[in-house]
């Protein structure tokens, strides 16, 4: 049976609740994450903290796990990014158009500006500036860029207000 088929099947569910916690990014290194962050894109930073308890390699499914983690906030998200001290895995860059890969978008003013201060602070470009012309960002630019560890942002831009 397809997953297709499987999805159409009537289903019972129970009701539950649900609601959007975070998005979480590893990380190699947690303090240059919470530098371009905060300086370049603005967020706060709560003091970094680290984990190695016994609970955290069965919950992550990473046999002895220990990290350190932030959690960011600002422009009503909640990021966190987690900077293994143990087992360290290997770095990815994912092309964008890989399955499984992830980004943020922002919505922003000034555009090209800010273009210019992720490329000072050690991020890169994925695209370039251009038109939207459909769906629902139709009539405004806007670009795809990576942090400096290679993390994904999407920047809209809108009109200041």
């Amino acid at each position: 049976m397809t997953m297709t088929a499987t999805l159409q099947q009537d289903v019972t569910v129970t009701p539950r609740s649900i609601s959007f916690g975070h998005t979480g990014f590893i990380t190699p290194d947690i303090e240059r994450s919470v530098a371009f962050w905060t300086k370049v894109l603005g967020f706060r930073a709560d003091p970094i903290g680290e984990r190695s308890a016994p609970w955290l390699q069965s919950f992550i499914g990473v046999p002895g796990a220990h990290m350190r983690l932030v959690h960011l906030f600002g422009h009503g998200a909640h990021i966190e990014f987690i900077e293994f001290v143990s087992p360290q895995g290997e770095a990815i860059r994912p092309a964008a158009n890989q399955p499984g890969a992830a980004h943020i978008c922002l919505r922003v003013t000034r555009l090209a500006a800010l273009r210019q201060e992720i490329l000072d602070a050690g991020g890169a470009l994925q695209g370039e500036i251009s038109e939207i012309t459909e769906g629902i960002a139709k009539g405004l630019r806007g670009l795809f860029m990576r942090d400096p560890h290679g993390i994904l942002i999407e920047l809209v831009e809108v009109p200041e207000e």
